[in-house]
């Protein structure tokens, strides 16, 4: 366990969490007199694996996106869908963020896309600083449980369930989280008056929607084409990536050929950065393995508790401490195949679990030390992040009692799924 106690220093000194993560795989593997071909060998073989091509196909599909004047029509039309609400700068924000997927994988990602546009808007219409920082950061979270996540894919993928069962399952709670965070938003804006952006019109509405109707049947392509069987989500991937491609360049005509090299730069580094990571947290799985290192978890926790929800409440706390240093992907395959057989073993559905692991890392990755999402907030915003933790404690409590929710009542994320006669 030394080994894994090195990795976790490394990481605390800013190390790459995929390099500490080989580090130390490789130290324990070395220590258990594995020989370190082992290591090579294991992260090909592992990746070498028809579903993770989903992960490219995607990347690529929201890199897209992101240059072919996407953002900027999703903004658009969540300004006429919601502007009119008291605060509705605010509610703009985080209904584009909702839009706006975690094609990236990466949420830190999304607030950045979002963020350098709405915070500035949400301070000129009077927001205080601090509190425009907060909202992104939680709304930038909310790609997360989109249906075409690419963190849902990776769980789906760890914990050997149906991605197209969890992309459905993850939409009622999204919702749920959305009208949580406009509560907030709401409540704020009449204690501070904050006005709406402007009135509702209809014919606005209407225009918006037209601009943004091939943006916004991408994940109605993708999410459909899937449930319906015409294709598997590594196909998806690449016929989301030829439609946002087709769409962009012949009906916004805002994408052209000189943006290619950009996108491609892009998509490469975003997919070495999680398939390294995916890889190595397989070979570090290994050594997991052989230790008994999950068993053990599982006894430890047992002793403490027999009660599902109880033992949901200890995982949490362990997984809110776990986000705030590490982004979701990479907590996801570092700790998913720890408690996976202590989650099945209690009878917890992997599918719920994996909502609640979702909505956990939404907390994890708003909150100090590290917290990916309000650091990029507050640093695009240009606030200390002391004044940023500060103003987002109330979507941090709106989250918390989401969690609580969907563990009181699994139903919730499993509605839909049921409905559609999805195991």
């Amino acid at each position: 366990m030394w080994a894994l106690g090195l990795g976790a220093g490394l990481l605390g000194l800013g190390v790459p969490v995929a390099v500490c993560i080989g580090i130390a795989a490789a130290l324990a593997l070395a220590a258990n007199g594995t020989p370190l071909l082992v290591i090579p060998q294991q992260l090909f073989s592992n990746l070498n694996n028809f579903s993770l091509l989903a992960i490219p196909f995607f990347m690529l599909t929201g890199a897209i996106m992101d240059s072919g004047g996407v953002s900027k029509r999703l903004i658009e039309f969540s300004q006429a869908l919601v502007g009119f609400i008291r605060g509705g700068i605010g509610h703009v924000t985080i209904v584009a963020s909702m839009f706006f997927a975690d094609l990236s994988g990466s949420a830190t990602a999304d607030t950045a896309a979002i963020g350098s546009v709405m915070i500035p808007g949400m301070v000129k219409k009077g927001y205080a600083r601090p509190f425009a920082v907060a909202l992104q950061s939680a709304a930038g979270s909310l790609g997360l449980l989109s249906p075409v996540s690419m963190s849902m894919l990776v769980y789906a993928y760890t914990a050997n369930v149906s991605v197209g069962t969890m992309f459905v399952a993850g939409i009622l709670p999204m919702a749920l989280v959305v009208v949580s965070f406009m509560v907030v938003n709401y409540m704020t804006a009449v204690r501070n008056n904050y006005t709406a952006v402007e009135p509702f019109s209809a014919r606005k509405l209407w225009s918006s929607f037209k601009e943004a109707f091939w943006a916004l049947l991408t994940p109605v392509i993708i999410l459909g084409g899937i449930l319906g069987g015409v294709f598997t989500p590594v196909e998806a991937g690449v016929v989301a990536a030829i439609y946002v491609t087709v769409v962009s360049r012949f009906v916004f005509k805002s994408l052209t050929l000189a943006h290619f090299g950009e996108i491609l730069k892009k998509t490469a580094v975003n997919t070495t950065r999680v398939t390294f990571l995916l890889g190595l947290a397989f070979v570090l799985g290994r050594y997991l393995i052989e230790a008994q290192v999950p068993s053990q978890v599982a006894n430890s926790f047992l002793l403490l508790t027999t009660s599902a929800v109880l033992l949901l409440i200890l995982i949490n706390l362990f997984l809110i401490a776990t986000h705030t240093v590490l982004e979701t992907i990479s907590s996801i395959v570092v700790v998913i195949p720890v408690f996976m057989p202590l989650v099945t073993q209690m009878g917890i559905d992997p599918i719920v679990f994996g909502v609640i692991v979702l909505i956990n890392s939404a907390i994890g990755i708003n909150l100090p030390p590290i917290g990916f999402c309000l650091f990029t907030a507050a640093s695009i915003g240009g606030v200390s992040v002391e004044k940023a933790t500060k103003a987002i404690l109330p979507f941090i409590g709106a989250l918390i009692v989401d969690l609580a929710l969907i563990i009181a009542f699994p139903a919730i994320p499993r509605f839909l799924p049921n409905l559609l006669g999805m195991s």
